[in-house]
């Protein structure tokens, strides 16, 4: 018997390493939260993120549940295993709406991302404008131009009234650095949209979201049915007679 239960108490120390690593990989919704607040003029309301905000949660619990199974591993039944217990509960019922919320705003991020192209329309390029600071930064960092492709910018009110020939400097592939925007030359500019790369960026934090909520549930299980057979598998009560005095 002891045996066994120094076999579960090793395997319950591995599962726990595991926990928390997967807390640490739950930590990448703040991957998400960071874009949000970089770009929250894309986004059509708060809730979008409200999956990568419950990861980053997940996450914290995750890694002080797998510091909790780590400790106690090997001792024997106590209040410990109780307060582990119940930080799996926890667990579960973030992770588990986490997974659900993930995949439901997966299938309309169209809809979340609507307010992209009113951004590009606002667009003044006045270097204080948010809307433009923030289209500026987008094409920068994914390097991507327009919100299909590049002649977007024809139909921008910031085009038009200005009698431009060129758009965005941010539009410039990063590769020619004597690229100026001017439409003579299209190929220096970035020819893919900015909302598909935008679209696939956030689809991926979503998946690795997705993912690790049911990598976790799955862990969550074995740890359960773990500390269930170390609370089976007790060592023997000692008795001994007393004197009568």
């Amino acid at each position: 018997m002891a045996l066994t239960r120094r076999a579960f108490g090793c395997f319950l120390k591995v599962v726990s390493l595991l926990l928390s690593l997967a807390g640490i990989t739950g930590l990448s919704g703040s991957f998400l939260l960071h874009k949000y607040r970089v770009y929250g003029l894309f986004f059509s309301n708060f809730y979008v993120i409200l999956p990568a905000l419950l990861a980053v949660v997940g996450g914290a619990i995750l890694l002080i549940s797998g510091s909790i199974g780590c400790l106690m591993s090997n001792k024997k039944p106590s209040c410990l295993h109780g307060l582990f217990v119940y930080f799996l509960i926890m667990v579960f019922c973030v992770v588990a709406t986490t997974a659900a919320l993930a995949y439901s705003h997966k299938r309309k991020l169209d809809v979340d991302l609507a307010p992209l192209k009113d951004v590009f329309q606002n667009y003044s390029g006045n270097s204080q404008d948010p809307d433009t600071k923030q289209v500026n930064a987008l094409q920068n960092e994914l390097q991507c131009c327009g919100v299909n492709n590049y002649t977007d910018w024809l139909e921008t009110p910031w085009f038009n009234h200005s009698s431009k020939t060129e758009v965005p400097l941010s539009c410039c592939n990063k590769t020619f650095h004597y690229c100026n925007g001017t439409l003579d030359f299209p190929l220096l500019i970035n020819n893919e949209g900015c909302q598909v790369k935008l679209q696939g960026t956030l689809l991926l934090v979503v998946d690795i979201i997705t993912i690790t909520s049911l990598v976790v549930i799955s862990l969550l299980v074995i740890s359960w049915i773990t500390v269930a057979q170390l609370m089976r598998h007790q060592p023997p009560q000692e008795y001994r007679i007393l004197d009568k005095e």
